[in-house]
């Protein structure tokens, strides 16, 4: 098998990821708009502990090392977050430890302005992934929000479904790209193109060699 067979038939880690974060957000967001009883609470947060955490880490960290950079960056702290706050629940529910909603602000707010620096990043990439993004801040805004009191926890459950039918989307399009080089599903072409950082600063001008 040469270079290039290899190549088509790669497993595609950003779509192990997005599977990841689709099973994740999609179950939580049925929860928080109450779809999923309030007695599978812990069954929801051990579903977003193994799919939105541990999935998105080790596909994050198999990107780091075999691929890029920027999607495996994204997918290993995304991992983190859906981890630590999972664990948290899940330690908060089934121990005497009972932790207040404040505790979550200061790591969604940080979240936040990732997110939104990560929908100029991946505006290089496609419309898609970028839009992606977009409802991801969204959604981090609205949690800020909810877990002040302002809001219900109902916007925050539409914008993590929102996040997992994009996420499913985009994994599907990745990976059928991956297998017959084909984009079989369209995610659309990058809102931004590397020449227009070259432009404005020539010091990012790539050097031949």
């Amino acid at each position: 098998m040469n270079k290039t067979d290899c190549a088509n038939r790669r497993i595609d880690v950003l779509a192990i990821g997005l599977f990841g974060l689709a099973v994740g957000a999609l179950t939580v967001g049925l929860a928080q708009i109450g779809r999923i009883p309030e007695v599978d609470k812990v069954g929801v947060l051990v579903i977003a502990l193994v799919f939105g955490g541990l999935v998105q880490v080790l596909a994050g960290i198999t990107d780091i090392r075999y691929n890029e950079q920027l999607g495996g960056t994204a997918l290993t702290m995304y991992g983190f977050f859906w981890v630590t706050v999972s664990s948290a629940k899940l330690l908060s529910t089934g121990t005497s430890f009972h932790f207040d909603d404040m505790l979550y602000i200061p790591i969604d707010l940080v979240y936040l302005v990732f997110s939104a620096v990560m929908i100029y990043l991946t505006a290089f990439r496609s419309v898609t992934l970028s839009f992606l993004h977009v409802i991801i801040t969204a959604t981090f805004l609205a949690m800020v929000f909810a877990r002040l009191g302002w809001i219900s926890e109902t916007l925050p459950g539409v914008g993590h479904l929102g996040i997992g039918i994009l996420a499913f989307y985009h994994a599907i399009a990745s990976l059928s790209f991956a297998f017959t080089g084909q984009a079989l599903v369209p995610l659309g072409p990058p809102l931004l193109f590397a020449d227009t950082v070259v432009v404005v600063r020539p010091e990012f001008r790539r050097v031949p060699g």
